[in-house]
């Protein structure tokens, strides 16, 4: 396959591509791999890839196994038996009778290498853990957390800080903050969210709108290099799953003491937005808060109040005045963002329905309405206003940062839209508004999906730097994550520098510390939202091994080497329609967008696949 495609399946972001050429090139002048004329690297010949079977192999463990331990499946051959690990580009390992009894067959286990390669090439080590038989999903939901190192309590130490904090916030520390007590703030969030990091109030002024988002101040209960404070950072994020949140806080911090629960005196930090009446920022300030929500809404609550024209229950009245204020700013902002060119896509997520028994039933698109968008401008709002302010401090700190797509990706893209009957310049300099305006194009339209997946596959990904280089896809010069402390490192630590400013003392970070943290939690986020997918792969899998031989209408997501990716319209569900199953695969032709029917052939919920073959 040619560099690009070998990128993607090894995982290697668009950033690191130059790298990876010059790796494989390394590799091709050794002979460890091979180069075609047209371009296209391959396995070295057989002579070649044997020399050094050995040191090869140790280091191949090395580098795949993570934290020292092996996830995979015992299976038992006469008296003898081996462990299949879920990573198949680590080799089998050979257990001897002694190892395995009383061990059922099938089962997940733990291996914990002890001494690398042995020269009979035994893999050192032992079982430390059966989890339960292989397949299981409850069990699988186990190894998933031991595969990706997903450690659900905290350490011994952090519990102990966590024991000294109070309950209840001294009046001291009122003092020294603005009190926003007998303002009307209050939550909007999911219905089954258990942390709210941030709430919003809003006042209508003479010459437009005060708009208050007021962040929970984690800083003030983790402190830099406590505990809690290590534990965090190498969490970098909390990991949400379908079944489960694997949090970046202890609970007591998470749910309770930082959570902006509704009736509690809470601290915060807070912006404080000027708008005009068209929706531009005109000024903002940020200072430390004491707030107490008025409540706790949740997005279907906010929409159906926003759409009711009906006599609104009077305790309810002055909050849902707020929420026709907020909604007037909102259209507002929305119509300025659009001006500016503002990405706006629409791929839909999934969402998993359950019974009453909290078994997986189904999955549906996510339902988004006004009150997401709402919520996502005035957050975007607040990270914008506060890298403004930490970028006019001249002050070292965190950026999101999303840089402009590459001129190969743009190319590719190009090509790609004209397939469809799209057209997009590939020369010449490009901004969102040429993207938007394909985006718009295709709305309601049969390759609607397929426009927005080109499109999204040739943005580079958002990352965290010292270097503030804007968010293409926002539209926006400067941008700061700052809104969601209780679940995400980067934002604890722009809280730290925002309150090293406001008390006008020195930054607890150097540039050399945060250069290394934005690699840091970069990486913990790209991990983060890969055991997100194979959380929800694990359960799809699940769900369709109920539907094996049904037949459903289906759109080509993907065309890779090995075959293609289809998502399943009715179910929402994707799968992979092998190389092999399709005949005459050469000289057929897929392109993303396509549809295609398909017939579900295997659900394999260890490793989290759904396998579809082309029945038209």
């Amino acid at each position: 396959m040619r560099t690009k495609e070998l990128s993607r399946r090894l995982g290697v972001p668009k950033e690191g591509r130059l790298l990876l050429k010059k790796v494989l090139g390394k590799m091709v002048t050794e002979g460890k791999i091979g180069r075609t004329k047209g371009g296209y690297i391959h396995s070295a010949p057989k002579e070649t890839a044997e020399v050094k079977k050995e040191p090869v192999r140790a280091a191949l463990i090395k580098g795949m196994v993570k934290g020292g331990r092996i996830l995979g499946k015992f299976v038992r051959t006469g008296n003898t038996g081996k462990i299949i690990p879920k990573d198949d580009k680590i080799p089998h390992i050979h257990l001897q009778a002694r190892e395995i009894k009383d061990l059922r067959n099938h089962s997940l286990v733990v291996f914990e290498i002890s001494g690398g390669v042995s020269t009979s090439r035994k893999i050192k080590g032992r079982i430390v853990d059966v989890l339960g038989k292989a397949g299981d999903l409850e069990v699988e939901k186990k190894g998933l957390l031991v595969e990706y190192e997903l450690e659900e309590k905290f350490p011994p130490g952090a519990i102990r800080e966590l024991a000294d904090v109070p309950d209840e916030i001294p009046e001291s520390e009122l003092k020294k903050r603005v009190d926003l007590r007998e303002e009307v703030i209050f939550t909007i969030d999911n219905d089954d969210a258990k942390d709210f990091d941030d709430a919003v109030g809003i006042t209508k002024t003479h010459s437009g709108y005060k708009l208050l988002v007021s962040i929970a101040d984690v800083s003030h209960y983790v402190g830099v290099g406590s505990e809690i404070d290590n534990e965090a950072l190498g969490r970098g994020t909390s990991v949400y799953m379908p079944h489960m949140v694997v949090p970046m806080l202890p609970e007591r911090l998470s749910n309770d003491l930082c959570s902006l629960v509704p009736y509690k005196d809470r601290l915060t930090k807070t912006v404080e937005m000027e708008f005009n009446r068209k929706g531009l920022m005109v000024d903002f300030k940020v200072y430390n808060s004491v707030i107490r929500s008025a409540a706790r809404l949740t997005y279907s609550k906010v929409a159906a109040r926003l759409g009711d024209s009906e006599r609104v229950p009077l305790e309810e009245r002055l909050i849902t005045e707020k929420l026709f204020i907020m909604n007037e700013l909102y259209q507002h902002i929305r119509e300025r963002r659009i001006e500016k060119g503002e990405l706006n896509f629409d791929i839909p997520e999934p969402d998993l329905i359950r019974d009453e028994l909290g078994r997986t039933v189904d999955v549906v698109r996510t339902q988004r309405n006004l009150a997401h968008g709402l919520i996502e401008e005035f957050m975007i709002a607040a990270n914008s206003a506060v890298a403004e302010y930490t970028r006019k401090a001249e002050v070292p700190s965190i950026y999101r940062i999303h840089e402009n797509p590459d001129e190969e990706s743009i190319l590719e893209l190009s090509e790609g839209l004209k397939k469809l009957g799209y057209s997009l310049s590939a020369s010449g300099k490009l901004d969102t508004l040429d993207f938007q305006r394909v985006i718009n194009m295709s709305r309601g339209r049969p390759e609607e999906m397929a426009v927005n997946m080109l499109i999204l596959r040739s943005l580079k990904r958002a990352i965290y730097s010292t270097e503030e280089k804007g968010h293409f896809g926002l539209a926006i010069k400067h941008y700061s994550h700052f809104t969601s402390p209780i679940r995400r490192y980067p934002d604890l630590i722009v809280h730290r520098i925002t309150n090293s400013l406001l008390k006008h003392g020195s930054t607890p970070y150097d540039k050399e510390s945060l250069d290394w943290m934005s690699e840091q939690l970069s990486r913990k986020e790209r991990t983060a939202d890969e055991i997100e997918r194979e959380a929800i792969n694990l359960e799809r899998a699940y769900l369709m091994k109920s539907y094996i031989g049904q037949e459903y209408e289906g759109v080509v997501l993907s065309v890779l080497p090995f075959g293609m990716f289809v998502e399943v319209k009715e179910v929402f569900v994707e799968g992979l329609v092998p190389r092999d199953s399709v005949a005459n695969w050469r000289k057929r032709w897929f392109d993303v967008g396509q549809t295609v029917r398909v017939k579900v052939t295997a659900a394999d919920v260890e490793k989290r696949r759904i396998t579809l073959n082309l029945t038209s």
